[in-house]
């Protein structure tokens, strides 16, 4: 999925085909003026306030005690950006937003908006990270509640995939046991017990990741069957000949080559004969501007945030291999477009 500038008429087709728009105008402002006003809106209750029907501005403002002028020109912009639509009761949800942003959704996407703004707080970073190479540590950026704010975050977004990822990764016959590294918010490992009644799953990360993520797993109801292990992925003790599948989600892009590669011999011994080893990540691509932009632009903010940034396929395949794993195809996933699944098997 491409990030752009978009012609709306014909003329401004022609504009760009020509090289005539000023695309650095629109990528640098006119984006961000669009993310922030969607984000604001999101944090102000706009969306949730609309969920029951149309509304003025003015009502909508006293609902919500927001100034009626200010809020209406945030409202014709959702409007200009297809995320509200305008008629004779007023503003109203459209089918954009009340599939994404509308927390009763389910599948929506607001805990993910509210995670952004410290995304942005990272991003900022930029500059120095260019300069000196040197990366800041986006979990320190977390502090207090925030955990909270990013555990919901990740777990919309997680929540997205977890079906496909449910039916597209193969498991061993008769699977029980499943290791989820990484995995706090629990979306993956209660999506993979619930389509298994006969799969239990233990969630390993850190103790922060596991306080704020308790609740959200508590709300799943599925009890013993998906618990929480506060620990550290890097050091802690994953088993020996115990785990059907060992699922590492969203984490790699967080360490270095030699962290990784060590982090996938140690859970290649967890694994029982033919279990199978997951990495769930943006894969960066093998060559500049191959696969889209979502690699090169996550590669870029993952290296700002952390140790390393996204891995290539290959790379990913190499560390199966060392591990002693028979490495498969990747699968890209549909629900969340950049989004692959690297999988490799213990022989039995």
């Amino acid at each position: 999925m491409r990030v752009g500038a978009i012609p709306e008429s014909l003329l401004e087709r022609i504009a760009l085909a020509a090289g005539l728009a000023p695309t650095p105008v629109v990528d640098t402002l006119h984006a961000v003026i669009v993310a922030r006003a969607v984000v604001a809106a999101t944090r102000l209750g706009v969306f949730d306030a609309l969920a029951p029907g149309p509304a003025p501005a003015p009502a909508l403002a006293a609902r919500l005690g927001l100034n009626a002028g200010a809020l209406g020109k945030l409202l014709d912009l959702l409007v200009a950006t297809g995320y509200l639509r305008h008629g004779r009761r007023g503003y109203a949800l459209s089918p954009l937003s009340r599939k994404w942003l509308v927390a009763g959704s389910p599948t929506s996407l607001r805990d993910s908006m509210l995670l952004r703004v410290l995304e942005w707080q990272a991003i900022d970073a930029t500059e120095a990270f260019v300069r000196t190479g040197t990366a800041l540590d986006v979990h320190d950026l977390i502090a207090g509640g925030q955990w909270t704010t990013y555990q919901r975050g990740m777990h919309a977004l997680a929540r997205l995939s977890a079906g496909e990822l449910v039916k597209r990764l193969r498991l061993p016959r008769g699977a029980t046991a499943m290791l989820d590294v990484g995995g706090g918010h629990g979306a993956y490992s209660v999506a993979f017990c619930r389509a298994r009644p006969g799969l239990r799953a233990t969630i390993l990360d850190l103790p922060e990741a596991v306080a704020a993520a308790a609740p959200i797993l508590a709300a799943e109801g599925l009890g013993g069957r998906v618990a929480h292990r506060a620990g550290d992925a890097l050091t802690d003790d994953l088993g020996r000949d115990e785990w059907d599948l060992v699922l590492v989600a969203q984490l790699v892009h967080h360490f270095d080559a030699e962290a990784n590669a060590g982090l996938v011999r140690r859970a290649a011994a967890a694994l029982r004969p033919g279990g199978r080893l997951a990495i769930l990540d943006v894969l960066r691509p093998e060559s500049p501007g191959a696969d889209g932009q979502a690699g090169a632009l996550l590669d870029l903010y993952f290296a700002i945030t952390s140790d390393a940034g996204t891995w290539s396929a290959g790379e990913i395949a190499g560390w199966f291999r060392e591990a002693g794993l028979r490495p498969g195809r990747p699968i890209r996933l549909r629900t969340t477009p950049g989004i692959s699944v690297m999988s490799a098997t213990r022989p039995a």
